[in-house]
């Protein structure tokens, strides 16, 4: 391994083409394959307003709003009435995107400067780097393949629902989500090798390029494999199969409003089939930034794409989107999903409702008619959840 100069070392951009914003750090920890700027190579003051905004601000934020409500959907899509095909990607989906915010959170500490200036954090910092950045690139990986997973399945579901053979059992969702899982780790393991920390506390680049991550062949494998296998192969397939899938969901909604049979399935179909579409959309919206690099480094190069003040701009707004990207869920499905809604509330108000009995029987001064009504409107959503099960299973 060598130890670059400042200037090789800023200019060398060997990350994931996919994930080159989940990698920037504050002032006094520069990026992954980034050493202290030199002075000629300082960002224009927008830039560093817009890098201060979208990452010690906003994304901290949204980090945690979307680790709650991932949270909240895995305890409403794992219970038992909401088992189905299309909930087992889902599920899977929450469990990525819960990872891939989860794993950004240590990375928050380095913004406090006085924990910048402790010896034993600047090692743990370095180490989970590597960490971070290997596991970024998995989960956004998981992510990226799980959302058109999920969007063939439901293309599948209403192209061909004359035959259900040929639809997506439960059995078959669980092996496609292990084997992207297990694909998504093995296409990114070697990244594990491709830096090591550097020792030195006061001088050097944060992290010390390998032999492996210096080679010519292997870098131009790493750009090529990730810019064709989670860039651009996955938005092409979204914006086609998508297209499909709203076409095939409007003469669908049209065949059951002209012969009104199988209301209560058509109803559940249009609205599981609605979520996928409208998620496809808001990761096609939030992608398009990391697109757009990706294809401008695989045209100008990393040098001429990452020395450039605007660009640099794009690299941070596009942390931003895709940190949104994995939070929003659980408001799509809230927002879409009565049947989603309705087990959210029997669920937690549920819960509030056991509680608050229990304290009511040991105060012999409660309202009796305010439990009655408690316990009435707990049973009802109960009874409207078991109402709007398909069959034995149940989507979102």
């Amino acid at each position: 391994m060598a130890n670059l100069s400042a200037q090789e070392a800023w200019s060398v951009e060997t990350m994931s083409t996919l994930t080159p914003y989940m990698m920037s750090g504050g002032d006094n920890f520069t990026s992954t394959t980034m050493a202290p700027r030199p002075p000629s190579m300082i960002m224009p003051e927008y830039v560093q307003t817009v890098e201060y905004v979208c990452l010690q601000v906003l994304v901290p934020l949204i980090v945690c709003f979307g680790v709650l409500g991932n949270v909240l959907s895995l305890v409403v899509l794992t219970k038992k009435e909401m088992v189905s095909p299309t909930n087992c990607f889902l599920i899977a989906l929450a469990i990525s995107d819960l990872l891939l915010l989860a794993i950004q959170i240590p990375h928050f500490l380095s913004f406090h400067p006085d924990w910048n200036k402790a010896s034993s954090f600047i090692t743990f910092h370095r180490h989970f780097t590597i960490f971070r950045y290997v596991m970024t690139n998995i989960f956004l990986t998981c992510t990226c393949w799980i959302t058109v997973a999920v969007t063939i399945e439901r293309f599948i579901s209403l192209r061909f629902i004359a035959f259900p053979h040929l639809a997506c059992t439960i059995s078959r969702a669980k092996i496609a989500i292990a084997g992207i899982f297990v694909v998504s780790v093995l296409f990114h393991i070697t990244k594990f090798f491709e830096y090591v920390p550097n020792p030195d506390h006061h001088k050097g680049p944060t992290l010390l390029l390998t032999e492996l991550s210096k080679s010519k062949s292997y870098d131009r494998y790493v750009h090529i494999s990730n810019i064709t296998l989670t860039a651009i192969i996955p938005e092409f397939l979204l914006v086609i199969v998508n297209s499909f899938l709203i076409y095939f969901l409007m003469t669908h909604h049209r065949r059951m409003k002209r012969h009104r049979t199988g209301v209560h399935s058509s109803v559940d179909m249009t609205h599981i089939t609605i979520i996928v579409i409208t998620m496809v959309l808001v990761f096609i919206v939030c992608h398009s930034f990391g697109l757009f690099l990706a294809l401008a480094i695989a045209v100008h190069g990393r040098r001429h794409v990452f020395m450039n003040p605007l660009y640099r701009s794009f690299k941070h707004i596009n942390t931003l989107l895709v940190t949104t990207n994995s939070s929003v869920n659980f408001l799509l499905y809230s927002t879409i999903s009565k049947k989603f809604r309705t087990t959210f509330l029997a669920i937690f108000l549920g819960k509030l409702h056991d509680k608050n009995l229990s304290w009511s029987m040991q105060n012999s001064n409660s309202n009796f008619s305010s439990k009655t009504n408690a316990t009435a409107y707990i049973s009802q959503i109960s009874t409207d959840s078991s109402n709007g099960k398909v069959g034995e299973h149940s989507e979102v």
